[in-house]
């Protein structure tokens, strides 16, 4: 009965010990304790996020395209009056829209400066047959290029930026073969 209790002793007492080890040290002093269950969880966890964002997109994905079918569904007015009330609505959407295309965020969210863009295109068709000679016709063709402009430099940032690295390389080539860095 001795030897049994003994080891007993021994065995609770080197267990403890090593809990209070890695309590302290963590695995770099003692046995390690890891458990399995943990990297499932954690497994488990980044699914739920993945799933969770997925669901997060395609609420804001049904969100947005509601509001792009509104603005689709908009008919052009005929009356001068009324065109010109819409333009002003939609140019000032235009002049605070960001587009933003680097993630699929920004790709949902840019579809409905588009629709906007495009029905205001739409707009400046009509404006130019029921009103060419209205004075806000020059406001509204600076808000449709400036919003045109934003649109495209976002689309392409990154060719842009590529274009204009390439440009610059090509430049200092250039010079340094006139012999200007001599």
């Amino acid at each position: 009965m001795g030897k049994t209790f003994d080891s007993f002793k021994r065995e609770i007492g080197k267990n403890t010990g090593k809990a209070v080890s890695n309590f302290f040290f963590g695995d770099s002093h003692a046995t390690p304790y890891r458990r399995v269950d943990a990297e499932r969880r954690a497994r488990v966890q980044e699914a739920a996020l993945k799933q969770q964002e997925e669901c997060n997109l395609n609420l804001l994905d049904g969100a947005v395209l509601g509001n792009v079918d509104i603005v689709l569904q908009t008919p052009i007015p005929q009356d001068e009056q009324a065109l010109l009330q819409l333009m002003s609505i939609w140019g000032a959407q235009l002049a605070n829209s960001k587009w933003d295309f680097e993630d699929e965020r920004g790709k949902i969210r840019a579809q409905y400066p588009d629709a906007i863009l495009e029905k205001f295109k739409q707009c400046m068709i009509v404006m130019k047959i029921i009103a060419p000679t209205n004075p806000m016709a020059e406001h509204y063709e600076k808000i449709l290029k400036k919003a045109s402009r934003r649109r495209f430099m976002a689309k392409n940032k990154t060719l842009l930026i590529f274009a204009i690295w390439f440009g610059v390389i090509a430049i200092i080539i250039l010079l340094g073969s006139m012999g200007v860095f001599d």
